[in-house]
Protein backbone atom coordinates (compact mmCIF):
# COMPACT_ATOMS: atom_id res chain seq x y z
CA UNK A 1 0.00 0.00 0.00
CA UNK A 2 1.52 3.73 -0.91
CA UNK A 3 2.04 5.39 1.51
CA UNK A 4 0.20 8.60 0.69
CA UNK A 5 -2.68 6.17 1.00
CA UNK A 6 -1.90 5.18 4.87
CA UNK A 7 -1.49 9.24 5.21
CA UNK A 8 -4.82 9.80 4.36
CA UNK A 9 -6.60 7.04 6.59
CA UNK A 10 -4.44 8.24 9.26
CA UNK A 11 -4.91 11.80 8.90
CA UNK A 12 -9.06 11.02 8.89
CA UNK A 13 -8.97 9.02 11.90
CA UNK A 14 -6.48 11.50 13.92
CA UNK A 15 -8.58 14.43 12.84
CA UNK A 16 -11.45 12.87 14.31
CA UNK A 17 -10.27 12.03 17.70
CA UNK A 18 -6.73 13.36 18.58
CA UNK A 19 -5.92 16.89 17.03
CA UNK A 20 -8.03 20.26 17.99
CA UNK A 21 -9.02 22.38 15.07
CA UNK A 22 -6.81 25.20 16.49
CA UNK A 23 -3.81 23.13 16.25
CA UNK A 24 -0.88 24.63 14.85
CA UNK A 25 0.24 23.49 11.86
CA UNK A 26 3.38 21.54 12.78
CA UNK A 27 1.18 19.66 15.29
CA UNK A 28 -1.16 18.68 12.85
CA UNK A 29 1.16 17.09 10.90
CA UNK A 30 3.33 15.79 14.01
CA UNK A 31 0.33 13.96 15.09
CA UNK A 32 -0.70 12.28 12.29
CA UNK A 33 2.53 11.03 11.41
CA UNK A 34 3.16 10.22 14.79
CA UNK A 35 -0.11 8.19 15.04
CA UNK A 36 0.75 6.44 11.07
CA UNK A 37 4.05 5.23 12.78
CA UNK A 38 2.79 3.84 16.10
CA UNK A 39 -0.07 2.20 15.12
CA UNK A 40 2.18 0.33 12.50
CA UNK A 41 0.94 1.43 9.49
CA UNK A 42 4.17 3.44 8.51
CA UNK A 43 6.04 -0.05 8.45
CA UNK A 44 9.90 0.66 9.54
CA UNK A 45 12.65 0.82 6.45
CA UNK A 46 9.49 3.14 4.93
CA UNK A 47 10.93 6.55 3.36
CA UNK A 48 9.02 9.94 4.20
CA UNK A 49 8.52 12.05 0.62
CA UNK A 50 7.93 15.16 1.95
CA UNK A 51 6.09 16.25 -1.12
CA UNK A 52 3.66 13.69 -0.82
CA UNK A 53 3.11 14.60 2.81
CA UNK A 54 2.71 18.22 1.73
CA UNK A 55 -0.16 16.66 -0.39
CA UNK A 56 -1.80 14.37 2.02
CA UNK A 57 -1.54 17.46 4.97
CA UNK A 58 -2.35 20.58 2.39
CA UNK A 59 1.03 21.83 4.02
CA UNK A 60 3.80 23.37 2.84
CA UNK A 61 7.09 21.73 2.97
CA UNK A 62 8.10 24.10 6.37
CA UNK A 63 5.91 22.46 8.39
CA UNK A 64 6.20 19.23 7.32
CA UNK A 65 10.35 19.52 8.13
CA UNK A 66 9.52 20.84 11.50
CA UNK A 67 7.14 17.31 12.47
CA UNK A 68 9.80 15.19 11.30
CA UNK A 69 12.66 16.88 13.32
CA UNK A 70 10.32 16.40 16.31
CA UNK A 71 9.61 12.95 15.33
CA UNK A 72 13.30 12.39 14.48
CA UNK A 73 14.36 13.53 17.94
CA UNK A 74 11.91 11.20 19.75
CA UNK A 75 13.85 8.30 18.03
CA UNK A 76 10.70 7.79 15.85
CA UNK A 77 11.78 9.14 12.40
CA UNK A 78 15.48 8.77 11.25
CA UNK A 79 17.75 10.55 8.54
CA UNK A 80 20.83 10.13 6.39
CA UNK A 81 22.44 12.60 4.20
CA UNK A 82 21.29 10.29 0.58
CA UNK A 83 18.62 8.74 2.11
CA UNK A 84 16.34 11.70 3.43
CA UNK A 85 13.40 10.80 6.08
CA UNK A 86 12.10 7.28 6.94
CA UNK A 87 11.66 5.06 9.62
CA UNK A 88 14.07 3.03 11.27
CA UNK A 89 14.25 -0.43 11.97
CA UNK A 90 13.39 -1.83 15.13
CA UNK A 91 15.07 -5.55 15.40
CA UNK A 92 14.50 -8.03 18.19
CA UNK A 93 18.01 -7.40 19.64
CA UNK A 94 16.88 -3.24 19.76
CA UNK A 95 13.62 -4.08 21.18
CA UNK A 96 15.12 -6.24 24.45
CA UNK A 97 17.72 -3.39 24.93
CA UNK A 98 14.38 -1.03 25.11
CA UNK A 99 12.49 -3.18 27.28
CA UNK A 100 16.17 -3.14 29.66
CA UNK A 101 16.24 0.34 30.08
CA UNK A 102 12.84 0.60 30.71
CA UNK A 103 12.62 -1.46 33.34
CA UNK A 104 15.51 0.47 34.98
CA UNK A 105 13.92 3.21 34.87
CA UNK A 106 10.19 2.70 35.27
CA UNK A 107 11.25 0.73 38.39
CA UNK A 108 12.97 3.35 40.22
CA UNK A 109 10.47 5.78 39.32
CA UNK A 110 7.32 3.85 39.99
CA UNK A 111 8.39 3.72 43.18
CA UNK A 112 9.38 7.18 44.25
CA UNK A 113 5.55 7.96 43.02
CA UNK A 114 4.48 5.28 45.21
CA UNK A 115 6.51 6.20 48.11
CA UNK A 116 5.44 9.98 47.59
CA UNK A 117 2.10 10.06 45.84
CA UNK A 118 -0.61 12.21 47.53
CA UNK A 119 -4.38 11.44 47.56
CA UNK A 120 -5.00 13.49 44.52
CA UNK A 121 -2.32 11.06 42.65
CA UNK A 122 -4.12 7.98 43.46
CA UNK A 123 -7.11 9.30 42.68
CA UNK A 124 -6.12 9.74 39.23
CA UNK A 125 -4.12 6.00 38.91
CA UNK A 126 -7.28 4.45 40.18
CA UNK A 127 -9.08 6.42 37.17
CA UNK A 128 -6.60 5.30 34.83
CA UNK A 129 -6.98 1.64 35.61
CA UNK A 130 -10.08 1.74 35.54
CA UNK A 131 -10.68 3.16 32.21
CA UNK A 132 -8.44 0.45 31.27
CA UNK A 133 -10.53 -2.54 33.00
CA UNK A 134 -13.41 -1.23 30.75
CA UNK A 135 -11.65 -1.63 27.15
CA UNK A 136 -10.68 -5.08 28.22
CA UNK A 137 -14.35 -5.94 29.56
CA UNK A 138 -15.54 -4.52 26.50
CA UNK A 139 -12.72 -6.98 24.20
CA UNK A 140 -13.52 -9.32 25.66
CA UNK A 141 -17.12 -9.62 25.02
CA UNK A 142 -16.73 -8.43 21.72
CA UNK A 143 -15.65 -9.73 18.22
CA UNK A 144 -13.62 -6.18 17.48
CA UNK A 145 -10.12 -6.25 17.95
CA UNK A 146 -9.55 -3.30 20.47
CA UNK A 147 -5.74 -4.05 20.52
CA UNK A 148 -5.50 -0.10 19.78
CA UNK A 149 -8.06 1.10 22.16
CA UNK A 150 -5.90 -1.14 25.37
CA UNK A 151 -2.73 0.40 23.98
CA UNK A 152 -3.72 3.78 24.62
CA UNK A 153 -5.43 3.07 27.80
CA UNK A 154 -2.32 1.14 29.20
CA UNK A 155 0.22 3.76 28.51
CA UNK A 156 -2.01 6.48 30.40
CA UNK A 157 -2.41 4.05 33.10
CA UNK A 158 1.56 3.48 32.71
CA UNK A 159 2.11 7.21 32.98
CA UNK A 160 -0.28 7.99 35.59
CA UNK A 161 1.80 5.96 37.54
CA UNK A 162 4.90 7.68 37.36
CA UNK A 163 3.24 11.49 37.27
CA UNK A 164 3.66 10.63 40.89
CA UNK A 165 7.24 10.75 41.28
CA UNK A 166 7.24 14.43 39.74
CA UNK A 167 10.37 13.95 37.45
CA UNK A 168 9.63 15.63 34.45
CA UNK A 169 13.24 14.16 33.11
CA UNK A 170 12.24 10.46 33.49
CA UNK A 171 8.83 11.30 31.92
CA UNK A 172 10.15 12.24 29.00
CA UNK A 173 12.70 9.28 28.87
CA UNK A 174 10.28 7.27 29.25
CA UNK A 175 7.63 8.31 27.32
CA UNK A 176 10.50 7.57 24.19
CA UNK A 177 10.54 4.05 25.43
CA UNK A 178 7.26 3.39 25.53
CA UNK A 179 6.84 4.92 21.90
CA UNK A 180 9.58 2.14 21.33
CA UNK A 181 7.86 -0.30 22.74
CA UNK A 182 4.32 0.20 20.97
CA UNK A 183 5.69 0.71 17.80
CA UNK A 184 7.62 -2.61 18.11
CA UNK A 185 4.44 -4.14 19.26
CA UNK A 186 2.17 -2.69 16.27
CA UNK A 187 4.02 -4.76 14.03
CA UNK A 188 4.89 -8.00 16.26
CA UNK A 189 2.07 -8.47 18.52
CA UNK A 190 0.95 -11.80 19.15
CA UNK A 191 -3.21 -12.12 18.34
CA UNK A 192 -5.60 -12.27 20.66
CA UNK A 193 -6.70 -10.87 24.13
CA UNK A 194 -3.76 -9.89 26.52
CA UNK A 195 -2.22 -12.28 28.77
CA UNK A 196 -4.13 -12.71 32.15
CA UNK A 197 -0.61 -11.74 33.87
CA UNK A 198 -0.51 -8.71 32.62
CA UNK A 199 -3.95 -7.80 33.86
CA UNK A 200 -2.61 -9.78 37.46
CA UNK A 201 0.55 -6.82 37.81
CA UNK A 202 -1.91 -4.18 36.75
CA UNK A 203 -4.30 -5.31 39.68
CA UNK A 204 -1.15 -5.68 42.07
CA UNK A 205 -0.18 -2.46 41.09
CA UNK A 206 -3.09 -0.60 42.36
CA UNK A 207 -2.85 -3.10 45.80
CA UNK A 208 0.67 -1.31 46.15
CA UNK A 209 -0.29 2.19 45.16
CA UNK A 210 -2.90 1.94 47.42
CA UNK A 211 -0.66 0.81 50.47
CA UNK A 212 2.29 3.39 49.69
CA UNK A 213 4.30 0.23 49.14
CA UNK A 214 6.73 1.42 47.03
CA UNK A 215 9.26 -1.48 46.74
CA UNK A 216 6.52 -3.99 46.07
CA UNK A 217 5.51 -1.64 43.33
CA UNK A 218 8.61 -1.67 42.24
CA UNK A 219 9.05 -5.40 41.94
CA UNK A 220 5.67 -6.19 40.24
CA UNK A 221 6.70 -3.12 37.39
CA UNK A 222 10.50 -5.03 36.73
CA UNK A 223 8.69 -8.53 36.69
CA UNK A 224 5.54 -7.17 34.36
CA UNK A 225 8.19 -5.14 32.08
CA UNK A 226 9.94 -8.32 31.77
CA UNK A 227 6.91 -10.17 30.44
CA UNK A 228 6.67 -7.36 27.10
CA UNK A 229 8.28 -9.94 24.66
CA UNK A 230 5.76 -12.62 25.38
CA UNK A 231 3.26 -10.27 23.77
CA UNK A 232 5.63 -10.24 20.47
CA UNK A 233 6.13 -12.70 18.34
CA UNK A 234 9.55 -14.19 18.30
Amino acid sequence: MKIEDTLERTVTSVTAHNVPSSSSLIDRAYAHLRAAILSGQLEPGSKLRIREMCSTFDVGPTPVREALSRLVSQGLVATQSHKGFYIPELTQREFQDVVSQRKLLESATVRSAVERGNAQWRENVGDAYHALQDIERTWQTSRRDFWTEWEEANRVFHVALIDGAESSWAMRFLNMLYDQCTRYRATKRRTGFVPESIQEDHQQLMTAVSTGDGAMAEQIIKAHIERLPALCMP
